[in-house]
This record gives C-alpha cells, structure tokens and sequence, in this order.
C-alpha cells in the first residue's frame, strides 16, 4: 500500500546514513502524500456515505486513520479538521449526538485558530450540515451550536 511504500523510503533514507535535515524532508513529503491520499479516500467515501452505509462505515475509519496521523505530528488545527470529518461521518449514520458533541469539543480549537478560514468553513459546514441533517431535530441542539458558531464569526 502507499502508507507502507512511504515508510520504507523514509526508513530508507535514515539507514544510508543521510543527514538528519534529509531524513526530515523526506518525512514530512512521505506525511504530507500520505494525508493527501487518505483525505482524497475519506472524500470519495464520504460523497457516497449519504447514501450507503458502508461508505459512511468507510469514510468514517478513514477519518479515524487521518486522526491518528494528525495526533503523532501534534498537529492541533488537523486534528481538529478530522474530529469534524468523524462528526460528518457520525451524522451519515445516524449518530447525531456522538456528532454534536465532537462538533462542541471542537468549538475552542477553530476559534483559536480563526484565522484559517479552511477549519472555520469546515466548521461552519459541519454545524449546517447537522442542523439540516434529519427533520426531527432538537431545536436545543442548533441554538447552542448555532450561538457557538455565530460567536466564531465575530
């Protein structure tokens, strides 16, 4: 698989003796395609999750993959953005408590970093997304999100 060819060409390059700089290029390279291929997967499923349970199934375990990369670089705004792809999966299933609680955890992180507006529409998204996600939903759950998120704006 791709993730396992990029950590032999890391590993590689770490045991020809190349410099540490060289080794960290390569790394970070080897990181940043493997987070493209898996977003490039997690998107493709996640297309297909309104309408299959089992791409909902695969998109969500995508995003979990996405998370665990995130969380060992230490990489806070990443993670923020995969909790809230698991939160889409989450609403694709059904799950929409599970969901509004990881879109909530996730408020202080995007309002930390407001200035990428990439996390802020995606939270933004999120947040319509759930609100729109079902007829029946607990007005109690979109005001305190919805009073959230409008707080992020200002």
């Amino acid at each position: 698989s791709l993730y396992r060819a990029t950590v032999k060409a890391v590993v590689s390059t770490q045991s020809t003796g190349g410099s540490k700089i060289s080794f960290l290029q390569n790394h970070h390279l080897a990181t940043s395609e493997l987070l493209a291929w898996l977003s490039t997967l997690g998107g493709g499923w996640s297309a297909l999750g309104d309408a299959s349970e089992f791409a909902a199934v695969q998109c969500l375990r995508v995003s979990g993959q996405q998370l665990a990369l995130a969380t060992k670089l230490d990489y806070p705004e990443l993670v923020a953005t995969c909790w809230l792809y698991v939160a889409l999966s989450l609403m694709q299933l059904g799950k929409r408590r599970t969901a509004r609680k990881l879109i909530l955890s996730q408020y202080k992180t995007v309002a930390q970093y407001q200035h990428r507006r990439q996390l802020a529409s995606l939270y933004r998204a999120t947040v319509f997304k759930y609100r729109n996600s079902s007829p029946a939903i607990d007005t109690q759950d979109v005001t305190i999100i919805c009073e959230e998120s409008s707080n992020d704006a200002d």
